[in-house]
């Protein structure tokens, strides 16, 4: 009993670790903007275009097509179950929920895993492998100001970018798949979607791209920084940062859509009420 309490008690204590390394980690890239400015924005700014081509406009194929997918699927899913047009509030709703509120962030940050949060730890990780890091700092260059600070910008602005295109291309794809079941005037269709789309939704969606961005990039840079001399350390380090970030979105997106319904439910019991 007693190691089985040591057992969990220790998992806490390392995860509290682990979350306050990578707190600190993300408030040093963030000061690295302000202390380092003098060195010029230009170099900074290069890097983050970067990150931008590689984790965005590469990766927008493979999102369009999985989006046609999933707007596909919805759209047919909703059709053969409302089967009129009396039931487009009811499409709008549930196209709302499926794309806009839980899959497009999901699916957008699971992609943004696959290809960039793993290069990011195998970059940085060979980088420090080969003492191009320690050469940076003999520049008198900040490695986490060249390397970590514009990967956190351009993931996000990426993930950002990629999310409102999952969710777009999803809606129009799906819609052109919708004529082919029944038809579906475009005002009718897009109405119902902005009509069932809340403020509370577009915030949740924000949240979702916003926290899930930073935090894919953050621990994909820390476990690339983390690597210390050793080759095989690159691959255990890459599998580390693709194995956290998808339980980090996970739990995020669980998190928030959880807040999201509990808030709803609370709101309504409230007002339900009220004479």
């Amino acid at each position: 009993m007693l190691k089985t309490i040591d057992a969990i008690g220790s998992k806490v204590v390392g995860l509290v670790y682990y979350a306050w390394f990578l707190l600190a980690f993300l408030y040093l890239a963030i000061k690295m903007l302000w202390v380092g400015r003098h060195m010029g924005q230009r170099d900074l700014l290069r890097q983050v275009l970067m990150q931008v081509y590689f984790t965005a406009v590469q990766a927008m194929g493979p999102i369009i097509v999985l989006a046609l997918a999933v707007g596909a699927f919805a759209i047919v899913e909703g059709v053969g179950g409302i089967g009129s047009l009396s039931g487009a509030d009811n499409l709008g709703r549930m196209v709302t929920v499926v794309v806009l509120r839980e899959v497009a962030p999901l699916l957008t940050g699971v992609v943004v895993i696959v290809r960039s949060v793993t290069a990011i730890a195998a970059e940085l990780g060979s980088m420090r492998v080969q003492r191009e890091v320690e050469a940076l700092e003999v520049m008198g260059i900040a490695p986490i100001r060249f390397l970590v600070t514009p990967r956190l910008i351009g993931g996000l602005l990426s993930l950002f970018g990629l999310t409102v295109l999952f969710a777009a291309t999803a809606l129009a794809g799906g819609f052109v798949i919708a004529q082919l079941l029944v038809t579906l005037p475009a005002g009718v269709f897009f109405d119902a979607v902005l009509s069932a789309t809340h403020p509370a939704d577009l915030g949740m969606f924000l949240v979702k791209v916003c926290v899930g961005g930073l935090g894919m990039v953050l621990i994909g840079c820390y476990h690339g920084m983390d690597v210390v001399d050793s080759p095989t350390e690159v691959p255990v380090a890459v599998s580390k940062a693709a194995l956290n970030s998808l339980i980090f979105l996970v739990l995020l997106n669980g998190a928030v859509s959880l807040v999201n319904v509990l808030g709803r439910d609370t709101a309504s019991l409230l007002l339900g009420g009220l004479p």
